[in-house]
């Protein structure tokens, strides 16, 4: 468990160093990318893509009945009212029928956007092998951080705080 916390830690850290390295880096064909894939919003039903094209973005995988999924989302709730001018949030909701998926947002702020996830998103984001599944996006869409399972307030904290380069308060 340690070894895991300390793998995302630098996680973070090197993501901090891609984003702010983003614009004069240039793309690598290589890496993972979910740019210009147009979702559905489960809320709306509007087409739109899963990321922000001014701030990085955490994104977080969802399926019906996943208590962690609603612990987790409890914590992103926190933390858009705290940093939602820096960084962007969404969740993406996956393993279940647009009905379903719907059904579990009343478990989640309806201040962040909730869309539903397609083959080709979750191919484009490496997959999605437990849940909740968090990842990080700079403003192309391109996936610069990946962690499978429950993230804990201190570590997604920490995270964001990296992201919008100390903008949001650590507590």
């Amino acid at each position: 468990m340690l070894a895991l916390k300390a793998s995302f830690n630098c996680l973070v850290l090197l993501t901090t160093l891609v984003v702010s390295n983003t614009a004069s880096a240039g793309t690598n064909s290589n890496e993972l990318s979910v740019a210009q894939i147009q979702l559905k919003d489960l809320r709306t039903s509007q087409s739109s893509v899963s990321y922000h094209a001014e701030k990085p973005t955490v994104l977080m995988y969802f399926q019906p009945d996943c208590s962690w999924c609603k612990n987790q989302g409890k914590i992103i709730t926190e933390l858009l009212g705290e940093c939602g001018n820096s960084v962007h949030f969404t969740l993406i909701g996956d393993k279940g029928s647009k009905s379903q998926l719907k059904r579990e947002l009343h478990h989640f702020s309806a201040d962040i956007p909730s869309q539903q996830s397609n083959k080709m998103f979750v191919r484009k984001s490496g997959g999605v092998k437990g849940f909740p599944t968090t990842l990080v996006l700079d403003t192309q869409g391109n996936v610069l951080a990946k962690r499978r399972g429950f993230t804990s307030e201190t570590m997604l904290r920490k995270l964001t705080n990296e992201l919008s380069q100390g903008e949001c308060a650590l507590e």
